[in-house]
């Protein structure tokens, strides 16, 4: 069985979801320290041409603790709606988008976690994948293992013998190493795909709310095949 196991993003780069989609089971590491300048509360849009953030407000935000110790502030689902409208009124798949966004960020929780694995749900049902999604925080493990090794305990409790990262992870993590633990590893390579969007030139890795308002549902389907994993044969 694949695992992966990745903090929690506020509707990530299609890369994130084909790393989901790639893998039989998935942790959202909610008990991963919060890191201010990264993407668990915000991400990238376009704002008539412009790249801009998009973002949820996170109260008393700090990298000592933990993502599930942290609470949004109450968000006005309307209000957040009428600024993706005023983003992409021009967009192909608006209507459907607003949809898709209404069910995200309507959360009956102010829990930054269970809020963030809520807009995950709805996104990976929007795009057909059936990965299984678990948290991290549920299954406990030694408070002084080290990243690594958390991700070995991780995987014998889900009972995987393969773990996925993305492909910014071949900088820290060694096929040698993971070998010794008794798991294959590989890294997920998004191949960039180019669609039409709300700019003169297009631009890569936005938010996947850019590729469901400018692509059908099923284009966007599609896109998750637009990748290539990296093992130690090849």
């Amino acid at each position: 069985m694949i695992a992966g196991i990745h903090q929690p993003y506020f509707m990530p780069y299609l890369g994130y979801w084909q790393l989901i989609n790639a893998v039989d089971v998935f942790a959202s590491a909610d008990n991963y320290n919060f890191i201010k300048g990264g993407w668990v509360h915000r991400n990238r849009i376009l704002r008539q041409g412009d790249v801009c953030y998009f973002n949820v407000t996170v109260s008393h935000m700090s990298q000592n603790r933990h993502i599930c110790d942290h609470m949004i502030k109450p968000l006005d689902v309307g209000e957040r709606l009428n600024v993706l409208r005023g983003c992409y009124r021009k967009a192909p798949n608006l209507e459907t988008g607003l949809d898709v966004m209404r069910d995200a960020l309507t959360c009956d929780t102010l829990n930054l976690a269970d809020f963030l694995f809520h807009t995950i749900s709805v996104v990976c049902s929007y795009l057909g994948i059936t990965t299984r999604l678990v948290r991290t925080s549920d299954y406990p493990q030694d408070p002084t293992l080290r990243k690594e090794g958390r991700i070995f305990d991780y995987c014998r409790q889900l009972g995987a013998d393969t773990y996925y990262n993305a492909i910014g992870g071949r900088e820290l993590y060694a096929f040698d190493t993971f070998r010794e633990h008794g798991l294959a590893l590989g890294f997920l390579e998004c191949i960039p795909i180019a669609y039409r969007q709300q700019a003169q030139e297009f631009v890569p890795c936005l938010s996947i709310i850019d590729v469901i308002m400018n692509t059908s549902q099923e284009e966007s389907q599609d896109m998750l095949a637009s990748c290539r994993i990296i093992t130690e044969r090849n």
